[in-house]
């Protein structure tokens, strides 16, 4: 009987510590900072004019979440899925090189939608990739 009556006691004691720690502000939610002795001086305190009347505390307000930008949606180019326009060109390349797709032993030339955006692949010249057995991307009419 008396372990069971300490557990109920325990068990309120404890929702009750919960409670409170839950109604107590936190520290981005404290009370604004004193006044500065600057201020201090200039306005009398209520201890200093028997006449002031109490003033009560200010409540703390919560502050309101920011809202987080979001990236500006722009529609994809014609043909182009949202990965693909999502993607932009690797670095590298130019006038005379193929981006080689390594995972499709494909290459693509330079102005084909996915020259240097598939996942894996790498720059080289159109001679190169077709000495390594690379076929050309077929293309589309």
């Amino acid at each position: 009987m008396t372990t069971k009556f300490v557990a109920l006691i325990s068990l309120i004691a404890f929702g009750s510590l919960c409670v409170v720690q839950g109604q107590s502000p936190a520290t981005s939610e404290s009370p604004a900072a004193s006044p500065s002795p600057a201020e201090k001086a200039a306005s009398p305190s209520p201890a200093e004019s028997p006449a002031a009347s109490p003033k009560e505390k200010p409540t703390p307000k919560k502050a309101k979440p920011k809202p987080t930008a979001r990236p500006a949606v722009s529609p994809s180019p014609a043909g182009r899925t949202t990965e693909e326009a999502a993607n932009p060109p690797a670095p590298g390349g130019g006038h005379g090189q193929v981006w080689v797709n390594t995972e499709t032993r494909v290459y693509h030339r330079e102005g084909s939608r996915f020259y240097g955006t598939t996942r894996k692949g790498k720059y080289m010249t159109e001679q190169d990739a077709i000495q390594a057995g690379y076929k050309p991307a077929p293309t589309r009419r």
